[in-house]
């Protein structure tokens, strides 16, 4: 469960992790369309020794997410893809690890109330 860690005004905070070992896509994180328009996530994934960081932007209109990732750092290939979606008015942050190993998702996400 996502921990609020810091609320001004307008922004906020919020720390969470997950670790996994199957290789179907999951949700990482979710927060309220009502509450928030956008986020951007610092992501970090470990599995072994294989380490993949990446940016993650996502703003919604109330239907439908828009991402992009950037700023893309792996030290031994893809460990995981990431894509966004709505459902039951939540926006979703989504994962697909690689591999079947043990993979940890840590994530900070900065969102701007709506």
């Amino acid at each position: 469960m996502p921990k609020l860690i810091s609320q001004k005004n307008f922004q906020n905070i919020t720390v969470n992790s997950l670790t996994t070992t199957a290789t179907s896509q999951v949700s990482l994180d979710i927060f309220d369309v009502d509450r928030f328009r956008s986020a951007r996530y610092q992501i970090q994934v470990t599995s072994g020794s294989s380490y993949h960081t990446v940016e993650f932007i996502v703003v919604h209109d109330g239907t439908t997410t828009y991402n992009t990732e950037y700023a893309i750092i792996r030290t031994n290939g893809i460990l995981a893809t990431f894509d966004s979606d709505i459902s039951s008015g939540n926006v979703r942050l989504l994962v697909t690890p690689s591999s079947n190993s043990s993979t940890t998702f840590k994530t900070i996400r900065t969102s701007i109330n709506t």
